[in-house]
This record gives C-alpha cells, sequence and structure tokens, in this order.
C-alpha cells in the first residue's frame, strides 16, 4: 500500500535532520536526528522514536526536500502491524470495531442527545448537509444551536473519515474506509458539506485524493471558516464581548489548511473579545492533544502515554495563566477534558463554537465535564482488563 501510493519519498532525504530536530515531541540534536533519520531510511527505527512520534505530521512541513518524513515512520508501523498485529489494548481506541471507546459513550448519552445521533445516521439523497464527524457524535449537545445553518446532519459513527487509523499506518483500513465514504456520499448526491470535523476535511479533501487515488465529488467547508464568514457578513451578530484570555489548542490537521485557516480561530477569538495566550507550542509548532501518544505500534494505546501526554498538554496551558483553553476539534475537547480531571485548577474548557454562541447570546450546553468522566469509566472497564495480556489481534474492515 505505501509502496504503492508513494506516502513516503526517501529518495529525497537528504539527511538534513531538520524533520527530527524541529520535532515538537522530541527536539533532537542535529547530530542525532541525522543518525535517526537515516536509520529510519535504513527500515531501522530506535524506540525512543517511535515512541515518541505522534504522527502529527508537522516534519512533512518542515522536510525542505519533500521527503515526507513522517511516512517513513508511520511505514514501519504499518510492516510491524503486518507481522504481528496490535496490541489488545489497542482494541479499545480502534474507531471501525463493533465497541469502542466511542460507542461506549453513545451508549449512554442523555436522551436528547441520543435522539440527535438517531436524527442523523440517515442516507438518503443529500446534496447539502452537515458533517458532524466521529468526535462530534460522542458530544451531540455542540450542535444544539442556531448559529449552525439550517441543514440535514448527517453522520455516525461508522461514517468515520479514518484519521486515527492513518496516523496509526493500518493503511489497508484506511482505504477500505475511504471507499466506502466516497461510495456513500456518491449515492447521496454530496456536492456540498459543512465540516464539523477539521481532520475530516483534510482527510476526504487532501489525504485520500492526494496519496490513496480516492477523490470525492462533493466540496468540504470546514466549521471555522463557515464561522468567520457568517461573522464577517454580520450573519453572527455579536450581543456581547466575553473579555476572557484564552490559549487555542490547534486541531493536527489545520496547519495542512495554511497558515491563513490557523489563524482563522485567534481571528474569531478577538472578534468575540477573547485575547489570545500562546502556548509555546502551538501553531506551526503545535502538538497534539494527547491521543497521538497512542498511535505508535509500541504504545498500542496505552493508558499511560495517553494520561502523561494530555496532562502535559494541560499543564502547558495554565502556565499561559489564559482563563480558558478553546479548541475546535471536538476529538482535542474531549482528550483535553479527561487530562483536567487529573489536573487540578487547570483552565476551562470551551469549543470555539460554544464561544461564539456566548457572544452572540445564546447559552451553551455546557456538558464535557460529564462526558470526560464517561470516556474515563469507559477506559477502566474496557480497556484496563487487556494491559497486561501478551496477545495480537489484527483488526478487521466492518
Amino acid at each position: 500500500m505505501p509502496e504503492k501510493n508513494k506516502l513516503f519519498r526517501v529518495e529525497n532525504c537528504k539527511l538534513c535532520g531538520e524533520c527530527l530536530s524541529k520535532c515538537p515531541e522530541m527536539f533532537l540534536p542535529l547530530d542525532a536526528a541525522r543518525e535517526e533519520k537515516a536509520a529510519i531510511n535504513r527500515r531501522e527505527m530506535s524506540r525512543r522514536v517511535s515512541r515518541s512520534c505522534t504522527s502529527c505530521h508537522n516534519c512533512d512541513l518542515y522536510c525542505p526536500n519533500d521527503a515526507n518524513p513522517c511516512e517513513t515512520i508511520v511505514n514501519q508501523w504499518w510492516v510491524k502491524y503486518q507481522n504481528q498485529g496490535l496490541h489488545p489494548r489497542a482494541r479499545y481506541f480502534m474507531p471501525l470495531e463493533r465497541e469502542n471507546f466511542r460507542t461506549y459513550v453513545a451508549e449512554r448519552l442523555p436522551e436528547d442527545e441520543r435522539k440527535l445521533l438517531l436524527s442523523w445516521d440517515l442516507q438518503s439523497k443529500c446534496e447539502e448537509f452537515i458533517y458532524p464527524g466521529c468526535n462530534v457524535c460522542a458530544v451531540p449537545y455542540l450542535t444544539m444551536t442556531s448559529l449552525l445553518p439550517k441543514l440535514p446532519i448527517r453522520g455516525g459513527l461508522d461514517w468515520c473519515c479514518g484519521e486515527m487509523i492513518y496516523r496509526m499506518g493500518l493503511y489497508d483500513l484506511f482505504e477500505n474506509q475511504g471507499e466506502k465514504m466516497r461510495a456513500r456520499f456518491g449515492a447521496m448526491g454530496a456536492k456540498e458539506i459543512l465540516m464539523m470535523c477539521t481532520a475530516g476535511t483534510v482527510i476526504f479533501s487532501r489525504v485520500l485524493p492526494e496519496k490513496f487515488g480516492i477523490r470525492f465529488e462533493a466540496k468540504f467547508k470546514p466549521l471555522v471558516r463557515y464561522l468567520w464568514e457568517e461573522l464577517e457578513a454580520g450573519r453572527i451578530k455579536i450581543e456581547r464581548k466575553l473579555e476572557l484570555t484564552a490559549t487555542v489548542q490547534d486541531s493536527c490537521y489545520a496547519k495542512f489548511l495554511g497558515p491563513e485557516f490557523m489563524e482563522l480561530p485567534r481571528k474569531i477569538l478577538e472578534r468575540i473579545g477573547v485575547t489570545v495566550k500562546e502556548m509555546p507550542r502551538s501553531k506551526g509548532q503545535m502538538v497534539c492533544c494527547g491521543i497521538g501518544a497512542g498511535f505508535s505500534i509500541e504504545s498500542g494505546y496505552h493508558p499511560y502515554d495517553l494520561s502523561k501526554s494530555t496532562v502535559k498538554r494541560v499543564r502547558e496551558a495554565k502556565k499561559t495563566g489564559a482563563d480558558i483553553i478553546c479548541g475546535y476539534c471536538a476529538g482535542c475537547l474531549q482528550m483535553l477534558s479527561v487530562g483536567q480531571m487529573f489536573y487540578p485548577g487547570a483552565p476551562e474548557l470551551y469549543h470555539l463554537l460554544e464561544l461564539v454562541q456566548m457572544a452572540a447570546g445564546e447559552e451553551p450546553k455546557r456538558r464535557i465535564k460529564a462526558r470526560a468522566k464517561l470516556f474515563l469509566q469507559g477506559v477502566l472497564v474496557n480497556q484496563a482488563p487487556s494491559l497486561l495480556s501478551r496477545k495480537r489481534f489484527f483488526p478487521e474492515a466492518p
């Protein structure tokens, strides 16, 4: 799969070491970075690099030679996975498994949110709709606002774009899911889709077409851009300035939409009266909310790796002195909400949409703390029993 689609370009690599020396998770000295990259190109890799990599793809942007260094790491996970499978603890975090961390939460949602999920899961003809993405399916209350356009919402947990399995290097499952979603959108006659998921925006519009040849007829607009355009046009009216300070947790996929896109959440915050205090690792040096710490085949979503990475990010946010943490990815919202449980005094956590609601005079539902307890409960009940198992498994496409 990777070879066929030329996901990585070892022949372009000049062993400059920029990828691993600028990596915001590793920051290796330049000489060490060059040595590690040379080993990776030989299909060797230290456990340190493999375990530290969150496959955020920042290094692809740092590389001056278009060699796609992240893919050289993830490709080794793919090869290792083909040979030995995954740790059983990873099963609970696999988005295409029949029972996983999102289905556990979805089955325990309040009645009003369960009804929303049921109403979304329709595949009838629909040219224009809102796509919530898997993460919003775990926090459907975010859609309870008049700020979204009066369009049907179409989605469900099996409408996943596959970004987690892509970043794990499970290319067979990812390509299968991409084909499934192309067929689904095509049968619906989809033409314009408003994406509440930044990851899905990039997967459908960039990754699947450019790297796997899976092209969609529909156009995809990210929610952040929609909100900015509505504010600019005056269709979303600001009733009050919020007078808060916030630090921004960027989506790992935002950088693929360009620097201008990464500024949009900050421009929206400024427009509604929120002053931004940046964390040291933000924008072009941004790091994952914590879930990426589990993507490597060595980690297999080990709860220690996930917890350590998430709490570290919450600590960075706290050090800015900001009143709140603002995210525009519902997945980041969920991970950081669990991290807050282990870090007393952490700033309150808001989705960007909730802040715009407040500025526009609406009162958001604010259910993230209760949802965090469900996420943690699910891990303890479903993942913990498999932590010491030495068995392996090979996930199958649904």
